[in-house]
This record gives structure tokens, sequence and C-alpha cells, in this order.
């Protein structure tokens, strides 16, 4: 096992980065401008050499935008720190060193560290519901938007192929379960997406179509005030959407679903969108956490009891002034990251670090047929002025000019020609019983996604 350590007094502090999501890549490439002047080196750890812009993870995948335009390159996006495509195996607090095994490679690597982030993201949390594991799909990376994107093609062409009213429509009922902000997009856009599939199958009728968005609380979109989630919940049924609250999913076959009021609904196709949980990497290290095994950490995003450990994103619980936890989304890891970078740079600069107060700007979610919903600094839109808000804030976050100009061309072709509803075929479906759908693709939907970092 080969070791990257100290040599002499000369060798330059190294802070370490585990996960390139929001939270890693951001605090990454916020310590280039934070650490001018300081002998301190930056290393990024993660299995993929990119990141996913998740806000247009949909959209990549019902095909109003390419695809590879949905992900950031690592090494395009940092200017001075070091990247490593690798899988992190262990951790070692006490020695302060990282065990890693290289994408592709077989021997193990270990580099020592002199402070260290931990911002591994996390995964979709798949509780014990019968046939889950086996029949569910899920959205948390490209290969599942795709994946998906094919499957409804998939069910499209065996709706088409047969004369069986009730199997027909059995194919074409989505189920998404989780009313948060990506089961209501993915309800929105896959509704609208098939309905304009349809027109190109001869076989195919509007009425044989259904989505259902099922949602265990007593309304969707608990982030958004009351006022605009029941805006969007009504603009759903009325679109055709059939919005299930109070309601959840206690069994997936094959070809139904079994809801917690028994009642039975013929769909092979259920995706799960109810909620996250930590990447599994980190319960199997001596870290503090809370009862969902979430990352403790102080004010000032240090983890409780461990020196030199930082903790960001969606895998940590990092607290306002309030007490409260921040939430697990894009723009609070992105605002972690950077205030992060100013305290990692205190600290090495012999400066205490500052507590974190950072400030949500508001929340988005469109809900298909260029209409949406939002909170912005306090003030509320709904219809096609949210939409239209949603994807130009995204459109502005997006990294770099080039990537900007790609997603506003994809946007604007889509505007005036109609969309290809064809496969994109870049995974293989395994063989399933006669009787039964394909799966969404190489049995990736079917496990939890494999973690940021490494697992």
């Amino acid at each position: 096992m080969a070791s990257e350590g100290r040599t002499d007094t000369d060798t330059p502090r190294r802070i370490v980065i585990l996960g390139a999501g929001f939270g890693g890549a951001y605090c990454a490439a916020a310590l280039g401008k934070n650490l001018r002047g300081l002998n301190v080196e930056v290393l990024l750890i993660d299995r993929n050499n990119f990141f996913v812009f998740y806000p247009l993870l949909v959209e990549a995948g019902t095909g109003s935008l390419e695809p590879r335009h949905a992900v950031v390159p690592i090494r395009a996006f940092l200017k001075t720190a070091e990247f490593r495509m690798a899988e992190v195996v262990d951790a070692d607090f006490d020695r302060r060193s990282i065990t890693y095994r290289l994408v592709g490679g077989d021997d193990t690597q270990q580099i020592d560290y002199d402070e260290l982030v931990i911002s591994l993201g996390s995964v979709t949390r798949l509780p014990d519901v019968p046939g889950l594991r086996e029949f569910g799909c899920q959205l948390k990376s490209l290969t599942d938007a795709v994946a998906l994107r094919d499957r409804a093609i998939t069910m499209l062409e065996l709706a088409n192929a047969t004369d069986d009213e009730a199997k027909r429509r059995g194919l074409l009922h989505f189920v998404v379960v989780g009313g948060n902000f990506t089961g209501v997009e993915v309800a929105g856009e896959f509704d609208m997406f098939l309905r304009a599939a349809a027109r190109k199958y001869r076989h195919v009728n509007q009425r044989d179509i259904k989505v259902t968005l099922v949602e265990l609380g007593d309304r969707i979109l608990a982030a958004l005030d009351a006022d605009l989630a029941e805006y969007a919940a009504a603009h759903m049924r009325k679109r055709g959407i059939d919005v299930r609250l109070n309601t959840t999913v206690t069994a997936i076959e094959h070809d139904r679903v079994t809801l917690s009021c028994s009642e039975q609904l013929d769909s092979r196709t259920v995706i799960w969108c109810a909620g996250i949980e930590p990447n599994p990497l980190i319960g199997a290290w001596p870290l503090p956490v809370d009862d969902r095994g979430y990352i403790l950490c102080e004010r000032d995003l240090r983890v409780k009891g461990i020196e030199h450990v930082w903790a960001i994103g969606d895998c940590a619980v990092n607290l306002d002034r309030d007490g409260s936890a921040y939430p697990a989304t894009a723009q609070h890891a992105v605002q972690q990251a950077a205030h992060l970078a100013g305290n990692l740079a205190a600290v090495l600069s012999g400066r205490d670090p500052r507590p974190c107060n950072i400030k949500s700007r508001g929340a988005l979610a469109a809900l298909g047929c260029r209409t949406g919903v939002a909170k912005v600094f306090g003030f509320k839109l709904a219809g096609f002025g949210a939409w239209f808000l949603w994807r130009t804030v995204y459109l502005l976050k997006m990294p770099g000019l080039a990537r900007k100009i790609r997603i506003a061309l994809d946007w604007t072709i889509d505007l005036v020609f109609s969309r290809d509803y064809v496969q994109l075929g870049v995974h293989r479906t395994p063989r399933e019983p006669a009787d039964a759908a394909p799966t969404a693709g190489a049995g990736h939907n079917r496990k939890v996604a494999p973690p940021s970092g490494g697992a």
C-alpha cells in the first residue's frame, strides 16, 4: 500500500475533501481563493470525475435537456485543487490519514491530512417495504434519470402492442412516492412526457396514461407555505395527476402497488422519492451521529469531538443560530462550502473559525407544463412566472459560460421543436419473467445508489 505523508517541515499542509457533490466541489473551488499566500494543498476525492447538477436531473431524463449538460466536469470546475478519482476505503482520525483505491485499480493508497472535510452526500432512503428493492426505481443519478426515460418508452411500446385495455393502463400508470420537491417534479414532468410521447403511438390514448403521487403527510411540498403547496396540488389534479395525501405504499409487486388504505393500483413503474439517508460509509466510521445516522457538528462546521475534521452537506447536521438543522438542499450545501473554506483558511492562519450563519434564499419547484411555484426572498409566485424564474435561477447557477449557453440552447430548441421520444440505449436490461415489465436498466435502480466518494 502506497502512502503519501509528511517528509519535512517544508511540505505544504494538506486539506483532503471526501465527496465531490455540491458541498465538496464548491468548498474545493472556494479554497483556491481563500488560501492564497498560504503553503496549503487541497485534494478532492470522489469515485466520479463529475458532479450532477441535481436541480436539472429530471429535465435531463425527460429530454428537455441534453443529459451530459446536467453534469459538471470536476477538472474543469476546479482551478487550483488536485482531484483523485478514487473510492474511499477507510479513515483513521487518530493518525489523520485516508485510505482509498483508485477507480479501475486494485491497490490501496494512503494519504495524510492536516484538515479533513467530509461531504459524502446522501443516498435514497429505501425502507423495508416488500418489493421496493426488487421493483422500485429511484432518481439519484444521471443513470437513474436516463433509465427512467428508457423505461417510459418501453412502457409506451408495450402498451401500443397490446389490445387489452386494462393491461395497457397498468403499463402506463406511473406511481411516484414522496411529495417533496423531487417527487412533485418527477410526477409533473413524467406526466407531461408520457402524454406528449403518446401522440406518436397509434394505439395509445391519453386516457390510458395516469400518474399517481403518493404522500405520507397531509400536503405536498411541506417546505413551502401552505398556499403554494395547495396551488401545486390543485394544478396537478387539474392536469389529471392523482395526488394521494396521508397515504403511503406498503407493498410493491411487478404489476401492482398496495397502498396503506389497502387499495391496490395496477402499475409497472414505482419511482421512490420519499426521503434520503446518509452515505453508508459514514456508519462504518467512529463518528458522532444522530439517531438517523447523520454526522453531528459544531456551529462552526467542525465534527463534534474530533479534531481537524469538518462535515457539510447532506451527510451532516449543521445548526443555525436557533438550533435548527439547515435543510439538505443544494443551496445550503453551497453556502456551507463557502463558509467552511473561510474557516479552514482562518484555522490554518492561526485564527478562530466563525459560526456558520447562512440564510435560505427561497425555494422553487417545477410542476411540468411550464408551471411552477416559488418563494424567493419572501415573495411568492405561482404559474408560468414561477416556472420561468426556476429555469432562470438554475441557468445562472450552472458553472461555466459554455455550459450555460448549451443549456439555454437546449431549452430554446425544446420550445420550438418536438422531442425525440426514443430510448438512449446506454444500459442493458436484464431478462425477467415474461409477465414482468423490463427493469429500468442494469439493476441500477434496484439498489441504493453508490455513494459519492466511494463505498
